[in-house]
């Protein structure tokens, strides 16, 4: 959803309130997918040398579990704070910024004269959220590392794994004293 902006741009102190209400966004990236509308507000106000955006939007998306590898609804209510400059970056926003090589698609800005793309915000917004390690649930027991099966739908057939403990040999020893 790109938003004009011109009419708050030129009056300070004007302020305008957006709804949000739109279809799921189709390219979030990072093997996640957005599968609800998403709905929230966003108010927009002139400051002066900024436009200050502040907000909120809830959706829902899709991850796949890290440890079982199942996909899984992720309910995301997040908060929309953010300051564009009127008229462009100033130059002391660039003074210490190191420019990278960014794919071509993640090189548009979200604020270009005087319009707002606030799909990319929203989009931003989720990713920079995410979960480092996403999970379905806190107690997934996650796939078995020796056949793959789901250790969540039940056990497999697999063999339990004995492992030798590093103070076994202690033990023997203590045995072996104990006989004597």
């Amino acid at each position: 959803m790109k938003l004009d902006l011109s009419e708050i741009a030129a009056h300070l102190g004007k302020r305008i309130r957006y709804e949000i209400d739109q279809p799921p966004i189709k390219e979030l990236g990072s093997g996640v997918k957005d599968i609800e509308p998403v709905k929230g507000d966003a108010t927009f106000t002139n400051t002066g040398n900024n436009i200050v955006v502040r907000g909120k939007f809830h959706t829902v998306i899709e991850l796949d579990c890290s440890r079982c590898l199942t996909a899984y609804k992720l309910p995301v209510d997040l908060p929309i704070e953010e300051e564009l400059p009127i008229g462009g970056p100033q130059p002391w926003m660039m003074e210490e910024v190191e420019v990278e090589d960014l794919p071509e698609e993640e090189q548009e800005p979200l604020f270009v004269e005087n319009i707002f793309d606030l799909d990319e915000l929203i989009r931003q917004q989720i990713l920079v959220n995410l979960p480092i390690k996403p999970l379905c649930g806190d107690l997934c027991k996650g796939l078995c590392p020796h056949c793959g099966a789901n250790l969540n739908e039940g056990p497999c057939e697999c063999p339990p794994e004995t492992v030798e403990s590093p103070f076994g040999a202690l033990a023997s020893l203590m045995e072996e004293e104990e006989e004597s």
